[in-house]
């Protein structure tokens, strides 16, 4: 090994020093016969990439990337890691270095063992720390970075002037746009840093050695500028310009561009025109009327004379001529014609015009007296044939939002016409015969079409005391217990509850609404609920009953008289007794100011099943009941008599005064030898958590703030005192509830209570528990941007602690204590620097590739401490 050591230096020496190029194939020969390798060869380099000299680096990088270039098929995954991250710390170097650093990670993007994510990393450093221009020519792989490399690739070819670098962006913006990167909010970016070379003014000089011409370059620009519809609201302004130009060139140019760019065709000269024209109307009653009167004839005209490009164009030009002017009454002369086009392309097969169609519908439907009774009966069969037949998701959406919208405005003909039809055709499916002639799907997906319809128009609670009982059937059907007779999906079954979800959140909050859900839809979602659960299958329907009791408000108290019954309840399971407690309570949790009748009663069997029952789902949901409802009591001597251990954080949570007394009855739970390590870990926890049910803000609950802040704040000296007086065996307890309270402060106030409980940290690091490494590690890590100066005393033993979690079973410690150890990298560690990289070897070579890319990173970090181009 020492004399594959001696070899690698030589040639290194040899070709950094002696300038000798030669020996780059000796080093990868010496890579490829085993007499050392490529990791090897870094380390060899290390005197080389040290230097003083920036071109001694640089010669010392190339080496690398010219051994790579003949060695990139024989690296392993752990080596290619250890490299992308070399090569990324060196893009912070001196400018000469980029070249090669470039040109190493051009090969290392060829390997077959490039780590899931690399390539979009390689990208973004190379984005944020070369500060040249456009050198992007192995950056083809990068998709997965979306807009990011978009706006990587703008700010990367702004201001390029090299002829030879504007054929490279052109021809790699083209790819951008062919092979479906998402432009996103950076659109309009790239239009504006390609368009501004248009047109094209180039003249490649006498014997020009790179051989590109004027009209290569124009050919390039033109096919980013005309290669995407997105660039047409930006591309027709520019070309309006230029053809005013004095430049006869440029006129040239923007009428060839114009001829070329198929997204400015009819589809979108309707769209500006159309807007023009509408602004034009908006200016006046009197302008609106002789506009429309001018307008409207040649638009009916090109409608019915057109091909059907043309058509699906004029009829987003009746769209957008029509946003904006129903105020002005000026299309009462068109109504007839108007009805005719949209009931016309409503009829037709193409997706796009039925799509617009329904949109112009809605407008139209919108505006009194432009369409009468027998209008809406007529537009009603066309969206009911649609939603029975047509198969293209985004028609389905567009007629199920049109229908909705005819459902506020004509609930009774909504009523009448389209909800019989869809209920008909769920279970009979007479047209199911029709799309199978039509070769349009399944009827599965037809029934799913009108499910998600019929919770499209259920706003009015008219159509909903007629809607809800359709979907109700279908729940009922899935629970018969008999398989054969299930004529529902699961699938189905579930998109019911969710369109009865969507009716809950959309229907108009009145007094009839409410009797519709108290007298109809609740009682049935209860039992079946309950059925579901004495069949242990809870779950989707019960989940359903809880979220509409608590969007529900003129009902809610009604159901509490079922909910009296407990006490005499004996459901045929467990599963059952959760899932009664934690339905018929929903409406408690929910609501902040509600009076309970027999509160007292209800506490009582609530506590006794929280204390009593073997479930340990129905005792939790009971006690959560409990919480929920001590929370919100009001204050008295009727909330004092019923405090007990278990709403511990009910009244933490309202700053009541006998939060005190059980928290410190759980602050001695932690002597005791069996209770200690739980209350520790769960009870501490639980305090400090956010409750994702019940005792939260969104559940109505009582929550003052900063209640954690106070709770730290008035017990963090018990828990100081605890532990210096507890025994050695109940130390970890005292720890573990420490690390549990200070996770869950905010990040400002670790920050400033952490140094006054620094040394109870590190002790927690030094113990055995991989719960309390983890939660330590999470408080320190914000301490570590910003240390204090008492953190600064401690390194020494800070260091130590870090270096010893490297080896631990858990690899979320790790890694979290290789962030740390990353972190600790900005401090003055200067002495510590051999000892923690010959420490962070191992973890180079864990079996979790999380944790050596966490390693190669603090590694890299530290190996710069000292160095000229580092810290």
């Amino acid at each position: 090994m020492a004399a594959d050591s001696t070899l690698a230096l030589s040639l290194v020496e040899e070709f950094v020093s002696g300038l000798q190029d030669s020996k780059a194939k000796d080093a990868a020969k010496g890579v490829k016969d085993g007499k050392f390798t490529v990791l090897q060869l870094v380390e060899a380099l290390g005197s080389s990439l040290t230097s003083s000299q920036p071109h001694t680096r640089a010669r010392g990088v190339l080496l690398l990337s010219e051994v790579l270039q003949e060695c990139y098929r024989d690296l392993t995954e752990r080596e290619v890691e250890v490299l992308i991250a070399f090569y990324e710390n060196r893009l912070k170097d001196h400018y000469v270095v980029t070249p090669p650093v470039l040109k190493g990670l051009k090969e290392l993007t060829k390997c077959t063992n490039l780590p899931p994510g690399s390539a979009v990393s390689m990208l973004r450093s190379v984005f944020q720390d070369i500060h040249v221009q456009v050198r992007l020519s192995y950056c083809c792989t990068f998709k997965g970075l979306g807009a990011d490399f978009v706006f990587g690739f703008v700010q990367s070819m702004d201001g390029e002037r090299d002829p030879r670098n504007l054929l490279l962006a052109f021809q790699i913006a083209k790819n951008l746009i062919h092979r479906g990167y998402e432009l996103g909010k950076f659109t309009e970016e790239l239009f504006e840093v390609t368009s501004c070379y248009f047109p094209i003014d180039f003249s490649p000089p006498p014997n020009d050695p790179h051989g590109i011409t004027r009209e290569e370059l124009v050919q390039a620009l033109r096919a980013v500028l005309t290669g995407t519809p997105n660039f047409a609201e930006f591309l027709l302004p520019l070309l309006i310009e230029k053809l005013d130009s004095d430049v006869q060139s440029a006129k040239l140019d923007s009428l060839q561009t114009l001829v070329r760019n198929s997204s400015l065709k009819m589809l979108c000269l309707v769209w500006p025109s159309a807007k023009l024209l509408q602004a034009a109307c908006s200016a006046s009653t009197s302008a609106s009327h002789i506009i429309t009167a001018a307008v409207m004839p040649s638009l009916l005209e090109q409608y019915n004379n057109r091909a059907q490009v043309i058509e699906t164009a004029d009829v987003h030009m009746f769209n957008w001529f029509n946003i904006g002017l129903f105020k002005y009454g000026v299309f009462l002369a068109f109504r007839e014609s108007l009805c005719g086009v949209v009931f016309s392309a409503l009829s037709e097969n193409n997706s796009s015009l039925q799509i617009t169609a329904t949109s112009v519908l809605t407008s139209l439907a919108q505006q009194a007296g432009l369409l009468l009774e027998s209008d809406i009966e007529l537009a009603l069969d066309h969206l009911t044939r649609l939603l029975l037949i047509e198969e293209d998701d985004r028609v389905s959406l567009a007629v199920a939002e049109c229908a909705g919208a005819l459902a506020q405005l004509h609930p009774a003909l909504v009523i009448s016409k389209l909800i019989p039809r869809l209920k008909n055709e769920m279970y009979t499916g007479k047209l199911l015969k029709i799309s199978c002639i039509l070769g349009t799907g399944t009827h599965t997906s037809m029934r799913q079409r009108c499910l998600s319809a019929l919770a499209a128009v259920s706003i009015q609670p008219s159509v909903v005391q007629e809607s809800t009982p359709v979907l109700l059937e279908v729940l009922r059907s899935a629970h018969t217990g008999n398989l054969a007779k299930k004529i529902f999906s699961v699938d189905e079954v579930v998109l019911t509850c969710r369109s009865l979800q969507r009716i809950a959140e959309q229907v108009q909050d009145t007094e009839e609404a409410g009797r519709c859900f108290h007298n109809i839809i609740i009682p049935h979602l209860l039992s079946l609920a309950l059925q579901a659960a004495l069949q242990g299958e809870k779950g989707s329907v019960k989940g359903l009953t809880s979220f509409i009791l608590r969007h529900q408000n003129s009902f809610n108290l009604n159901l509490l008289s079922i909910t009296y019954e407990l006490t005499d309840f004996h459901p045929l399971s467990p599963e059952a007794t959760e899932m009664y407690v934690e339905v018929c309570f929903d409406s408690v949790k929910y609501r902040l100011q509600v009076e309970v009748p027999q509160i007292d009663k209800l506490l009582s069997a609530l506590e006794e099943m929280s204390c009593t029952c073997s479930h340990p789902l129905s005792y939790t949901s009971a006690a959560k009941c409990f919480a929920g409802l001590v929370n919100k009591k009001p204050q008295g001597d009727s909330l004092d008599s019923c405090a007990c251990p278990q709403v511990s954080k009910a009244l933490l949570l309202r700053y009541h005064p006998l939060f005190t007394t059980l928290t410190d009855k759980l602050f001695s739970l932690l002597d005791d030898a069996g209770l200690g390590p739980m209350a520790a870990a769960d009870g501490f926890s639980l305090l400090m958590s956010d409750s994702t049910d019940v005792l939260n803000r969104a559940c109505h609950a009582d929550v003052r703030i900063m209640y954690r802040q106070r709770f730290f704040s008035e017990n963090k000296a018990k828990l100081v005192q605890g532990f210096n007086a507890a025994p050695q065996e109940k130390k970890p307890n005292y720890l573990k509830a420490l690390s549990n309270i200070v996770n869950k402060l905010p990040k400002q106030v670790q920050v400033t209570e952490l140094p006054a409980l620094l040394s109870l940290l590190l002790e927690a690091l030094s113990g055995p528990d991989q719960d309390i490494h983890l939660t330590t590690l999470s408080c320190l890590e914000p301490v570590l941007v910003n240390p204090p100066q008492v953190l600064i005393q401690q390194l020494e033993a800070l260091v130590n602690r870090l270096l010893a979690l490297l080896c631990s079973p858990a690899m979320s410690v790790r890694i979290a204590s290789l962030s740390c150890i990353s972190a600790l990298s900005y401090f003055p560690v200067l002495p510590f620097r051999a000892r923690v990289l010959r420490a962070l070897a191992k973890p180079l070579d864990d079996k979790k590739r999380l944790v050596r890319r966490e390693a190669v990173q603090a590694r890299a970090q530290w190996f710069l401490l000292g160095s000229p181009g580092g810290r």
